[in-house]
């Protein structure tokens, strides 16, 4: 299968939902980790233009953890809006991944270039695979039932499982996968007083709590038309 994970920015993938995705590549199947932004506005005191290159480095060392290929969307971090010229680069993304699986952001979440991200996802679902959309870059991808499935938020507020993925077994490589963007766990210390490997660490012993397991990372499925299967397709 061709999986892709769709976040706001460098790190969001890591944080939320990169057991999953080292477990998908272990499997064999090809990942995709594809970042909407650029990632530039995530310090106080790195000018964005370095900063940019500094976390697209970061995101590719992390992609290589697990051998997943890259797409970087090169939008403008803090600036996503669903409008057209966005719409038309999430469609080229989901076309270039043509993809079985995608995990994006969840509507409730707490940044709005996360909600906005997830917003474009649903809004470019159908967009990929119709031929005659205008002004695409790329060709139309089949138009296949990819399964969307929503990552957890940051800290879990208001998000509601539905589903649970045991990531005990490769918790050691979502950690390796974290520390790669070492920009922003110190910037997340800094700015947030965060400690992000502890935060994983936390979040993904309670999901483990609530699964049965030692660690574990939590989705609910979209089931909206020509998104529900029949059978479970998480690891």
């Amino acid at each position: 299968m061709n999986v892709i994970a769709i976040a706001a920015h460098p790190d969001d993938i890591e944080i939320l939902c990169a057991g999953t995705l080292a477990l998908y590549a272990q499997n064999g199947h090809h990942v995709t980790m594809a970042v909407f932004t650029d990632g530039s506005m995530g310090d106080a005191a790195i000018k964005p233009d370095e900063l940019r290159e500094i976390r697209r480095k970061e995101t590719e060392a992390s992609a290589a953890v697990i051998g997943a290929s890259l797409i970087w969307g090169g939008v403008l971090d803090e600036h996503v809006f669903p409008d057209a010229a966005q719409r038309k680069r999430m469609i080229d993304i989901l076309r270039e991944a043509d993809p079985d699986i995608i995990i994006t952001h969840s509507p409730g979440d707490y940044h709005p270039d996360h909600r906005y991200v997830g917003q474009l996802v649903f809004d470019a679902y159908f967009q990929k695979g119709l031929p005659f959309i205008p002004n695409q870059d790329l060709p139309a991808c089949r138009f296949a039932k990819a399964q969307v499935y929503l990552m957890d938020n940051l800290g879990g507020i208001g998000f509601n499982p539905t589903e649970y993925v045991d990531i005990s077994g490769v918790f050691d490589t979502k950690k390796k996968m974290l520390s790669c963007h070492k920009s922003q766990v110190e910037a997340m210390r800094d700015l947030a007083n965060t400690d992000v490997m502890n935060m994983i660490e936390l979040q993904s012993g309670f999901r483990g709590l609530a699964a049965g397991c030692k660690y574990a990372e939590a989705f609910c499925r979209l089931d909206a038309y020509q998104r529900g299967l029949t059978s479970r397709i998480l690891p």
